[in-house]
């Protein structure tokens, strides 16, 4: 009897960016059950800065395909299997649909599992769990620890929780303190240890802190995670804020200018050097970073990040969940939709899709919008 075929290779998305782990998939030449040879392409995957081409290491047979055309991945899914013979025509059972098949952990992800020893069941089944992915399940899963009395004893009417002890918390942490109006209390941050410190802060350990901050009678929060190219964490995290009955706190650097008719919603963070002008609207959670301009009768939706240098001109929309990118000029009233990336230093002249991404450096046009929304 015939030996059934065996996956000799898994071949995964790779981290295009370091500080993108989503890319997209913007070709895909690879044919479901096919031969491939060793350095035949894959598929080509796109961020807000790069290409790369994501090429078989190994001669074979192509399983099925996981991903589609323009779909976004993240770094470590699963793109297909290759065989050492012709595989059956159903997908095998490691790469069911979410939710449909065994769990996948690399080594070192599965090693912290096991030492901590967590509860995996929830974790997603269509790609491999990394050590980021157990990290947080720890961190949802521990107890709360007892707060310190003497941070109790500080928490007021103004007292601010910090969550993440980066560099957008840290930023946060110094624009309360020039402005006087709030007073930063403590670091919440699932990748650190209780007893450290942030700018002077004490760190109080990760998320299940949360709500024994607010039971404790703290009444804001601030989100300190940028997320640049994943804004999901950072809506998750606002998410968690809320849900732990904590409300998000407005923070303006006081060398920001914002206009008498301009509207900040709630949680919204504007920083040194930036400007926010008439009847501006900044949603929910938003992020306008350091010297980015937003101009007269723009819209910038919930949970959107404006990096350092962005530019929008008069009467830009942006749908929510979006990243303007460094440097980055928008022209007069266009439309940039939900979700999307605007790579660094891109000039945009024409409407830009929903979860579009512009490539870095890019002269978005309005053939690429037409390209983009035919995808």
């Amino acid at each position: 009897m015939a030996q059934a075929p065996r996956v000799v290779a898994r071949i995964v998305a790779p981290l295009v960016n370091t500080n993108e782990p989503e890319a997209q998939v913007i070709e895909l030449p690879a044919q479901p059950f096919s031969r491939i040879a060793a350095g035949d392409v894959v598929c080509v995957l796109e961020t807000s800065k790069s290409t790369e081409e994501v090429a078989s290491e190994r001669d074979g047979w192509i399983g099925a395909l996981h991903v589609g055309l323009y779909d976004r991945i993240a770094a470590g899914d699963v793109i297909c299997e290759v065989y050492d013979a012709e595989p059956p025509r159903e997908a095998p059972a490691a790469a069911a649909a979410p939710g449909g098949g065994p769990l996948r952990l690399t080594r070192k992800a599965e090693a912290m599992a096991r030492e901590a020893g967590v509860d995996l069941s929830g974790l997603p089944t269509d790609r491999f769990i990394t050590e980021r992915d157990i990290r947080e399940l720890i961190a949802r899963q521990a107890p709360p620890a007892e707060l310190p009395a003497a941070l109790r004893e500080r928490i007021g009417p103004a007292s601010v929780v910090v969550f993440g002890g980066g560099g957008l918390g840290k930023s946060l942490v110094d624009a309360m303190r020039a402005r006087g109006e709030l007073e930063p209390l403590c670091v919440v941050d699932d990748g650190m240890a209780s007893g450290e410190e942030v700018l002077g802060l004490p760190v109080v350990g990760g998320r299940a802190q949360l709500r024994a901050l607010a039971e404790a009678g703290a009444r804001l929060a601030v989100n300190g995670v940028g997320a640049i190219g994943r804004m999901r964490a950072r809506i998750e995290v606002s998410g968690w804020i809320e849900e732990a009955g904590l409300e998000p706190a407005t923070v303006v650097d006081p060398s920001a200018a914002v206009a008498a008719s301009a509207r900040l919603e709630p949680g919204a963070q504007v920083l040194p050097g930036a400007v926010v002008w008439s009847e501006a609207v900044i949603g929910r959670g938003t992020i306008v970073n350091t010297g980015a301009i937003v101009s007269h009768d723009c819209r910038v939706g919930a949970h959107c990040h404006l990096a350092p240098g962005a530019i929008l001109a008069g009467d830009v929309t942006v749908g929510e969940g979006t990243l303007v990118g460094m440097g980055v000029t928008v022209a007069l009233g266009l439309r940039v939709g939900a979700r999307a990336i605007v790579g660094n230093g891109a000039v945009v002249t024409a409407d830009v899709p929903d979860d579009a991404i512009v490539p870095a450096g890019a002269a978005w046009s309005e053939e690429d919008a037409e390209r983009a929304a035919r995808r």
